[in-house]
């Protein structure tokens, strides 16, 4: 029997797929975060990120994944629908509602530009597509704001001046992307200025049960969990297990065990292979992205089918982690 409990999705690749190639449409099941894919995992409200590389094309790849999210709501307005307070969960109606992230601040900050020519564009982009969920200073390289987790960079001045901004706006920080040293400079920053920062991190597992930089290490997971965070759970294969896609159950435990209770919910992060293979197979060593088991957005009532069963967890627990402590933490921040 699946479990049916409404979801909140913390991180998906959409946008990045429907942009990079015309013709393509969220209704693909290529994309694995589709909208009947989202529908038959009872979605009701899907974070998608404006994501890209810091590189030349990073600024037109932004503006690309901005004009799509735009275009969700617009060409398809029977399927999505901007996220909207208060928010049903327990509708049956068959939108998706959706909000925008940034993931890696190269996607509307160039590397030499000034500084504040890069804070109007992204106001621009806000004006846009509306209130904005987090943004991720990094990917996983160095831009001009710091280190991603593939580095031993930390948080550089212009870092300082986003966060400042970001403060003013009460806009979520995301850990995920950022290398350790940078989190913790971050943090620092942030507490040494009596700065309120909302923090997160969107899409990461923990590194004590699947050792990758892009997984949380104890002690910024507990940090996360004491400033009343999120960690959403990543279904990335390597970052689950190397082999075993049911060790997602052995993260949640963990997680459990950290005091995440009210912190953790989802964020799948799925994407299309052929879109990634070759970081895929140089990084990772894998051809699939994503264990069968768990392979697209309908997955979420098996998910939490199984937390339940493995775990005896109650259902007032399933309810926190599908969406209730998203919904919650989303309540607190106050549109742009």
């Amino acid at each position: 029997m699946k479990t049916e409990i409404s979801v909140i999705d913390l991180h998906s690749d959409l946008l990045s797929y429907l942009s990079q190639e015309s013709g393509r449409s969220p209704k693909d099941p290529i994309s694995r975060c589709s909208y009947p894919q989202l529908h038959q995992g009872r979605v009701k409200l899907q974070t998608l990120a404006i994501f890209t590389h810091t590189g030349k094309n990073s600024i037109e790849n932004g503006r690309k994944q901005c004009e799509a999210w735009i275009q969700l709501t617009t060409r398809y307005p029977t399927l999505f629908a901007p996220l909207c307070f208060p928010l049903n969960m327990d509708t049956q109606e068959p939108l998706v509602y959706l909000i925008a992230a940034f993931e890696n601040a190269s996607s509307f900050a160039e590397e030499t530009e000034p500084f504040s020519q890069a804070i109007q564009r992204l106001e621009e982009s806000i004006k846009a597509i509306g209130p904005i969920f987090y943004i991720s200073l990094t990917w996983d390289e160095e831009n001009r704001f710091g280190g991603g987790n593939r580095t031993n960079v930390g948080l550089k001045e212009d870092g300082k001046h986003l966060i400042e901004w970001m403060h003013r706006k009460k806009i979520a920080l995301d850990l995920s992307h950022t290398s350790d040293k940078l989190a913790y400079d971050l943090l620092d920053f942030i507490d040494q200025n009596g700065l309120e920062i909302p923090i997160i991190a969107s899409h990461s597992n923990f590194r004590s049960i699947s050792d990758y930089p892009r997984n949380l290490p104890d002690d910024l997971a507990k940090e996360i969990i004491r400033r009343k965070g999120l960690i959403g759970l990543n279904l990335f294969a390597p970052f689950i297990h190397q082999t075993d896609p049911f060790a997602i159950v052995r993260h949640v435990e963990y997680g459990l065990a950290l005091g995440a209770e009210n912190a953790l919910c989802f964020g799948a992060d799925f994407f299309c292979d052929s879109d990634f293979l070759d970081t895929l197979k140089e990084k990772y060593q894998r051809s699939e992205a994503f264990y069968s088991e768990f392979s697209d957005a309908s997955a979420y009532p098996k998910l939490l089918d199984l937390f339940g069963s493995k775990l005896r967890l109650k259902e007032q627990l399933l309810h926190k982690i599908a969406y209730q402590n998203a919904l919650h933490f989303l309540t607190q921040i106050a549109p742009q």
